[in-house]
């Protein structure tokens, strides 16, 4: 099956004029994980990314990480990119990859989509799998 990337919601509502609210990405079950880009979709008129974080689980053994992130306010979509620099091994098991600090800004249900591709040291994909979260806002 390869490795699950999950959201884990801290709360099940957000509150529109409370918060923010911390969203971790995590991953579990990954082998020599070198490479990741993950893209994040939201719905902009009821969350906002206020701010990403970047997560322990690449550091792993040490080695440095190039964390870059994106965000567009007006589609509603977050890209996340995180390479080991002058990796040979990956990293492997399970662990936070990043966090991702929302705003409630509307009522209503937003659908958190996730998609990505992974690969190790040497350049082969790495399986991912996705599961979707949808956060009820009052």
């Amino acid at each position: 099956m390869g490795a699950q990337v999950v959201m884990n919601l801290p709360v099940s509502d957000f509150r529109v004029g409370a918060g923010p609210y911390t969203v971790p990405i995590s991953v579990t079950g990954v082998s020599r994980l070198s490479v990741l880009s993950l893209t994040v979709t939201f719905n902009p008129t009821l969350l906002r990314v206020r701010s990403v974080q970047e997560g322990s689980f690449l550091r792993q053994g040490g080695v440095a990480v190039a964390f870059t992130q994106q965000v567009d306010p007006t589609t509603g979509r977050l890209d996340i990119t995180m390479t080991r620099t002058g990796d040979q091994t990956g990293a492997s098991g399970s662990g936070l990859l990043a966090a991702v600090l929302f705003d409630a800004v509307a009522p209503g249900s937003a659908p958190l989509n996730m998609s990505g591709v992974a690969t190790t040291a040497q350049g082969q994909p790495v399986p991912l799998s996705f599961a979707p979260v949808t956060v009820g806002i009052k």
